[in-house]
């Protein structure tokens, strides 16, 4: 009987290693999809104050409908967001998990890179 249990033990280590795991990466996953999430709110946020800040997009709103103008943010916002993924890095990701002040510099500097390319896109429709 010592002798199965003592076969038996390697084998149950190595399943629970495999398990452990395999655990790791889904909460690293999640970790990160939760990660990106909190960064997308973030970043249409700050994309909402840095545009309704801009001098151009109060003169251009001026003449239009609060339904209009809604509309227009919401294309231009919903764009940076979707389109900010790829000028932030992994790094950044982590770095923004831990840090707020990391943070906020980093949706800064992704809603500056993204934001002109998305209004010109909004214009252009």
């Amino acid at each position: 009987m010592n002798k199965r249990l003592a076969a038996l033990v390697p084998v149950f280590l190595v399943l629970t290693a495999c398990a452990t795991t395999e655990t790791a990466n889904t909460t690293a996953t999640t970790t990160q999809q939760v990660g990106m999430a909190a960064m997308k709110i973030a970043i249409n946020a700050k994309c909402t104050t840095e545009l309704n800040n801009t001098p151009a997009w109060k003169t251009a709103t001026q003449v239009m409908t609060a339904e209009q103008k809604q509309s227009i943010q919401t294309d231009i916002c919903g764009c940076v967001s979707e389109k900010a993924p790829q000028n932030v890095t992994t790094v950044d990701l982590a770095t923004a998990a831990l840090d707020p002040a990391a943070r906020a510099t980093i949706v800064t500097n992704v809603v500056t890179k993204t934001i002109q390319s998305c209004v010109a896109e909004a214009v252009n429709k």
